[in-house]
């Protein structure tokens, strides 16, 4: 959203300690394995006959295990069901994923080796988790992809949204029930994570919020399901969400997380963008509800930047910034989504911006991240940046900004989420793009209602270049040092106010960064 003026009154969030041994979960997609992981020819997409003619190994699935163990996860979150389709197992009573990519397995298959065993075995001689996900709603295909119990049942989909299933329909909620009943009961699984980012509407828009009751019950009948398991098999099977930002998009999707928490049907929750990683967003509304629960918040990072920023990918020093935060606002740890951008073009796909060499060095920024210590101590390179320009994918909008119009006098704010304390000797830069700020255009900066006195700046006549981020117009960069006494654990400020009697464009701020460099 706009950032728009106001008069805030800064508040600083208490100190908050993780609580628990789970510090980090990795979650992988339906298809990661299958592009990247297994064959002697990778490949994203391959044809049918070449993913058969190329299977995967079981010794695949162990070293893909072993380098996820190596690097400090937890527990792995791997997809094992989406539009209807099984993954990694077949069922005599749901379809096994017909998509080219996931004939790599049909091998081992059809020899008796299930890779879903392979993988829930390696993890677990290795000490961590495993937990079978769950594709809640997934739309890839536009409606044209799935098992026949979505294609066959026109009646019981979204019409808004082509492929998606409608919640509101008995038959959708006991199918997926089922499927998930049959994964707990079938395999050592330490339990369940329903994925609702993808792809967020479970409801029809209109009704969505009113149907919050109903996704209630199914959350009341698998928390059954899976105690009367645990009591079965003598384990305690855990029910994770992963679940928009924002306790307002949830529950205007028919989410009705505070009941979800109060009541004990989940075990934790992980808010997440559809995409991109949110530097911005304020955890502690959930933080709020979990910490008077046994409930455990887990924010999750994408290696994704924003929308129009193709070749950007997160680095060490950002994913310790987004872990600040996240600690910041009472997280009791981390989980990560489609990581596997580190790597991407390893399936051959030239647009992506990972290469081959990604893999596995990138899981490497992934260790320290689970110590807020570790993170403390080293460099963090914040990035607001207006994630979506607009409104994303499942409805929120996602777009801050600050636009100035033409003429001396104009100003505006931008909320930035820091949560850092004062530390002796650290470092602390400020930096903005103003798109239309011109040199003979003159600023007032305050962060924090203080003037700032000593800021420094440079025009870019020819904007930002492609290869090089989001393509900006004519640019001028503003940067300042930031005195660590005007840093509010928390939300600050930064104003900015036109005071030329001449400007004659548009300025628009919403790129901000902020580097924090400890002694």
């Amino acid at each position: 959203m706009t950032n728009a003026a106001t008069n805030p009154v800064n508040q600083s969030l208490p100190p908050f300690e993780p609580r628990g041994e789970r510090r980090l979960i990795y979650t992988s997609d339906p298809s990661n394995l299958a592009f990247y992981q297994v064959g002697q020819q990778v490949a994203h997409m391959p044809e049918a006959a070449t993913a058969k003619a190329d299977p995967a190994q079981r010794e695949d699935l162990i070293q893909w295990v072993d380098d996820l163990a190596h690097h400090g996860v937890d527990s792995y979150a791997q997809a094992t069901y989406s539009q209807g389709w099984t993954l990694l197992y077949r069922s005599d009573r749901f379809e096994y994923d017909a998509r080219p990519q996931h004939q790599r397995f049909v091998s081992m298959l059809d020899s008796g080796i299930i890779p879903l065993e392979v993988l829930i075995d390696q993890t677990h001689n290795r000490g961590m988790e495993f937990i079978a996900k769950f594709r809640m709603n997934d739309r890839h295909g536009s409606g044209g992809q799935g098992a026949r119990f979505i294609l066959d049942n026109p009646a019981w989909q979204l019409e808004e949204f082509p492929g998606g299933q409608d919640f509101s329909f008995e038959p959708v909620r006991d199918y997926v029930f089922s499927v998930a009943d049959e994964v707990v009961e079938r395999f050592d699984v330490d339990g369940l994570l329903f994925n609702y980012i993808r792809h967020g509407h479970c409801f029809p828009t209109d009704v969505a919020r009113d149907r919050q009751p109903v996704m209630t019950d199914f959350l009341r009948r698998v928390r059954e399901m899976l105690d009367r398991r645990s009591a079965q098999q003598q384990k305690n099977l855990t029910l994770g969400v992963m679940i928009p930002q924002g306790l307002e998009e949830c529950h205007s999707l028919g989410f009705d997380i505070p009941t979800w928490i109060q009541e004990g049907l989940i075990d934790y929750i992980c808010p997440c963008d559809f995409h991109f990683a949110d530097f911005n967003a304020p955890y502690e509304e959930f933080s709020q509800l979990t910490r008077g629960s046994d409930c455990m918040l887990y924010p999750t990072l994408s290696p994704v930047l924003c929308r129009g920023d193709d070749p950007t990918l997160l680095k060490p020093e950002n994913y310790r910034a987004l872990a600040q935060n996240f600690y910041g606002a009472g997280a009791d740890g981390i989980s990560v989504f489609n990581y596997q951008y580190h790597w991407a073009r390893k399936g051959g796909i030239a647009r992506y911006p990972g290469p081959v060499e990604g893999y596995p060095l990138s899981l490497s920024y992934l260790r320290e991240l689970r110590d807020p210590k570790t993170v403390a101590r080293g460099a963090r390179h914040y990035r607001f940046h207006p994630l979506w320009g607009g409104e994303s994918p499942i409805g929120s909008v996602k777009d801050d900004k600050i636009v100035l119009t033409c003429g001396s006098g104009a100003s505006g704010e931008y909320r930035l989420r820091l949560c850092e304390s004062v530390v002796q000797g650290t470092a602390v830069v400020l930096y903005f793009s103003a798109q239309g700020l011109l040199p003979k255009d003159d600023i007032v900066v305050e962060f924090n209602g203080i003037e700032i006195q000593d800021a420094q700046r440079v025009f870019h006549p020819d904007g930002r270049l492609e290869m090089f981020g989001r393509p900006l117009p004519p640019f001028s960069s503003v940067w300042f040092n930031l005195n660590q006494q005007l840093l509010n654990n928390g939300d600050n400020y930064l104003k900015v106010q036109l005071t030329s009697p001449n400007t004659d464009t548009e300025v628009v701020v919403d790129e901000v960064e902020v580097v924090v460099m400890p002694a």
